[in-house]
Formats: structure tokens, sequence, C-alpha cells
């Protein structure tokens, strides 16, 4: 006889918890849509952080190609560079400094 009341106990005991289940089964859902929050918020927040390491490296390299190019167009317009090249062109230096032109507003007369 023992036997049948423990397993009436248990059966007992098994209505019970899922009595209390089912009453507060909102608290539960409740519960359940906050650990998912907090996942889907530490899985965005891990995937920023790798982005923002990626566009960091990707910024560095680019600040390296930009220092490369400045400094190889500083040497390539040094006058010791580009007159060789404009001789080959058939440019020449020029012996006297530039001048500047000047037209007076009574002898520029508008043609339409």
């Amino acid at each position: 006889m023992s036997t049948i009341e423990k397993n009436l106990s248990l059966e007992e005991l098994v209505q019970r918890v899922f009595e209390k289940i089912s009453k507060n089964i909102q608290f539960l859902f409740f519960c359940f849509l906050l650990c998912m929050i907090y996942i889907w918020n530490s899985h965005m927040a891990q995937q920023l952080v790798r982005d923002i390491n990626k566009k960091a490296k990707e910024l560095k390299e680019l600040r390296w190609d930009y220092l490369t190019i400045k400094s190889d167009l500083m040497y390539d317009s040094k006058l010791t560079e580009v007159l060789p090249r404009a001789n080959i062109m058939g440019l020449q230096e020029l012996d006297m400094p530039p001048y500047k032109m000047t037209i007076k507003k009574k002898d520029y007369q508008r043609q339409d």
C-alpha cells in the first residue's frame, strides 16, 4: 500500500507543479523574452566591436597609403625631378621671372 500512496503523492506533486507553471506562464514567457533580448544584445555588441576593429585597421592602412602617396608626390614635384621630364617634352626653364598683365577697363570692350 505504501507504493500506491507514493504514486498518488507523485501524481499530486506533478499536478501541483503543472498548475503552478500554468499560473505563471506569462512570467515565464517574460523571463524567456528577457533572456533572448540579453543574448541578442550581447551578440550585437560583439559584432559592433568586430566592425570597429575592422574599420580601425582599414583606417590605419589608408593612412599609410596617404603618407606614402604624399611623400611620393613631394619627391616628384621637386625641381630636380620635374626639370628633366619637362626637358623631354620640350619645355625650358624661364630665365626671367613672370610678370603680371593688367588690362584697363576702358580698353576692354565686351563683344556680344
